[in-house]
């Protein structure tokens, strides 16, 4: 299976240029970082792809990079979060990831033209991480209440949380 994502990523590779910035082979498979400007591109050439179409968007999440150290993990100068996208063929059973790094308070694209499932995953992004994806069409809050301040994945978050007397319930 690794060898038709491989394969995936070479062809994803030319139909990107400069929008693709690196593939990489990890503990997840392989991984196709990316400029947020060719996530668009990428989604449709993986998804139209011929011989492994990449029919799924199985799960879509974010990183904050903010703590970790410099040699952890892949953290990049002025960028505090990655975006990965995690793409399956069911068609192939082969799995490729899509990775997108961005900076604090810049935005990415939305996903939910080309999967539904993108909806829900960015939502949670957006409410957990504050990350806005443009073009979401109903970017809100999934979890926490409305008026709910700060959001509780980003490294800053308090790890004890808030004191519940601060937001009594209605």
């Amino acid at each position: 299976m690794i060898d038709k994502a491989r394969k995936a990523a070479k062809r994803l590779s030319a139909a990107l240029g400069d929008g693709l910035i690196e593939v990489v082979e990890d503990g997840r498979g392989v991984v196709a970082r990316i400029e947020p400007g060719a996530l668009h591109t990428a989604l449709d050439a993986l998804r139209n792809d011929s011989s492994t179409p990449f029919e799924m968007l199985a799960h879509e999440t974010a990183i904050d990079w903010s703590n970790w150290p410099k040699d952890a993990g892949h953290a990049k100068d002025n960028k505090r979060f990655s975006l990965i996208y995690n793409l399956f063929s069911i068609s192939t059973r082969t799995r490729i990831f899509l990775e997108i790094d961005l900076a604090e308070g810049q935005t990415a694209p939305s996903a939910t033209e080309h999967f539904a499932s993108a909806n829900w995953a960015e939502r949670e992004i957006y409410d957990m991480f504050g990350i806005k994806f443009t073009g979401h069409p109903d970017l809100r809050r999934i979890l926490m209440w409305e008026g709910f301040e700060g959001h509780p994945l980003r490294k800053d978050f308090p790890r004890h949380g808030i004191n519940p007397q601060d937001f009594p319930q209605e």
